[in-house]
């Protein structure tokens, strides 16, 4: 018992005339809690920029050339409650701490070839290249070339490719043995006494399973007490950057009064194409526990048998320790549209601008490790990954005062968590479409000062509770669904 334990009751049938002290079930359950982020930042930078000499009789070539160091120190800390995890439904937390520096080298040039011709208002082609050198991630390269053709001043083409790297974060590197309950799965479960294999894992025999800890004595019929298993993840100092390539094409058009009479359209679409490869993941406890029965290179399944810790006794999993690594390939295809109007009312006869900017983005794939996960969202925080999804947004502006709203809608997602439930007349459960209006209104008397009302999720929408959602311990997807309900926020910004 923890000390000064105190029962409680909280679901008796005489609860209201329990002569138990209601006041000190409360205290006994409460428990004040802190936690402080921290970030450091240190950035020294210098750059010359200007026009160079004319290459092409068309104008002078833009240079940029500079070098800069940065410097992120962070740190997580948390109070003895977290740490213990003494706070019921949530896991324990450890302090993090790291620091991470780069230098940095880069330049970047854009040369126009014509411009003011036939069909030719500008073609112009730019190019950039930056090397950084970090104290945990080691080197890395990354380049940029791409054009702009605008064949009349309202029509313009574009298309850029790049490569891109992202080092680690400080809490990448550095976390510190965090708290989880992953479900997992024991290989050794109902291993045969005659060496058969398991039924879970194929290949794993009785010999493997004694050889790790489970005592001969627990055979026949070895089950895992739980189907959960305590986690404890770490950083990786030794991770390397992830690196991704990017393709973009795109045409945008801007119109002005002379095309509609009133207001200014502007309109753009790209489609873009993007894979990372070496991408940081959180290998979990399953993961390491299958690699240390059924990997093939020695030293890795030796590595990871020695973060399955069994109790010498049972044989049971205690915990496993488990660290990030660049492991697989995160790629995705999609095209973004963006619709921009302006409105100066003036122009019919009332007061005031009104803005409207609609933004439909569609994810043609999103695969990981080759699996295609568009579309589709599944027994996870985070993974719903929509085709489709709208924003839509107004403003309107009068002298100080600004009105905003915003629409945003995600359409309803197959949960493939579960596949199939006869429930659903065997179907594929369905995640329900999100729906969320904002407003705000913003006052700015001055250019030093503004003061802003917010209201998110204005009709009050219910969370979902999801299949997936559930089973993940979440009940909903907080990445889609809004979890808080109607929500006000008061904000005051100043600047001198």
């Amino acid at each position: 018992a923890l000390p000064g334990c105190v029962q409680v009751d909280l679901f008796g049938a005489n609860y209201g005339n329990s002569p138990l002290d209601h006041q000190a079930m409360t205290d006994f359950l409460r428990v004040n809690t802190w936690s402080r982020t921290s970030i450091e930042e240190t950035i020294l930078s210098g750059f010359v920029s200007g026009d160079a000499f004319n290459v092409t009789g068309a104008g002078a070539m833009a240079v940029v050339a500079g070098v800069e160091y940065r410097s992120t120190k962070a740190a997580f800390e948390v109070d003895n409650e977290q740490r213990t995890g003494n706070i019921y439904g949530f896991n324990a937390l450890q302090d993090q701490f790291g620091t991470i520096d780069v230098y940095e080298a880069y330049s970047e040039v854009s040369i126009p070839l014509l411009n003011d011709k036939p069909f030719v208002h500008d073609l112009s082609i730019e190019a950039g290249y930056r090397i950084s050198d970090y104290n945990i991630a080691g080197t890395t390269h990354t380049w940029k070339y791409g054009g702009n053709y605008s064949p009349f001043e309202w029509l313009k083409f574009r298309g850029i490719y790049n490569k891109a790297t992202r080092a680690p974060s400080v809490f990448e590197a550095f976390q510190n043995g965090d708290q989880g309950f992953p479900s997992f799965t024991d290989p050794c479960r109902d291993v045969a006494d005659d060496g058969g294999g398991s039924p879970d894992v194929p290949g794993v025999t009785l010999t493997e399973c004694t050889l790790a800890g489970v005592p001969l004595g627990e055979y026949p019929g070895f089950s895992a007490n739980n189907t959960q298993v305590e986690e404890f993840s770490f950083g990786n100092t030794a991770l390397s950057p992830e690196t991704a390539e990017t393709t973009t094409f795109g045409v945008v058009l801007q119109t002005g009064n002379d095309w509609f009479g009133i207001g200014n359209l502007r309109a753009s679409v790209d489609k873009y194409d993007i894979t990372i490869s070496d991408v940081i993941l959180d290998l979990g406890a399953q993961f390491y526990i299958n690699t240390c029965y059924t990997g093939d290179d020695p030293a890795l399944v030796a590595a990871a048998c020695a973060r399955v810790v069994r109790d010498p006794t049972t044989g049971q999993i205690d915990f496993v320790n488990t660290f990030r690594a660049n492991q697989g390939e995160l790629s995705t295809e999609g095209i973004d549209i963006q619709l921009d109007y302006r409105l100066n009312l003036d122009d019919l006869g009332l007061d005031g601008v009104l803005t409207i900017n609609e933004l439909y983005s569609i994810i043609d794939s999103y695969s990981i490790n080759g699996d295609d996960f568009s579309g589709t969202t599944s027994a996870a925080i985070g993974t719903a990954i929509f085709d489709w999804k709208s924003v839509l947004s107004v403003n309107y502006t009068l002298d100080e005062w600004t009105a905003y709203s915003r629409w945003s809608y995600v359409p309803e997602l197959p949960e493939i968590g579960f596949g199939t439930i006869s429930g659903f007349a065997g179907k594929t459960p369905i995640a329900p479409e999100a729906s969320y209006v904002d407003v705000a209104l913003r006052y700015q008397p001055t250019e030093w000062l503004s003061m802003t009302m917010t209201v998110n999720n204005v009709a009050d929408e219910e969370t979902p509770q999801t299949i997936n959602g559930v089973f993940s311990q979440g009940n909903t997807d907080p990445q889609v669904y809004d979890v808080v309900g109607r929500s006000w926020f008061l904000s005051v910004k100043t600047k001198m």
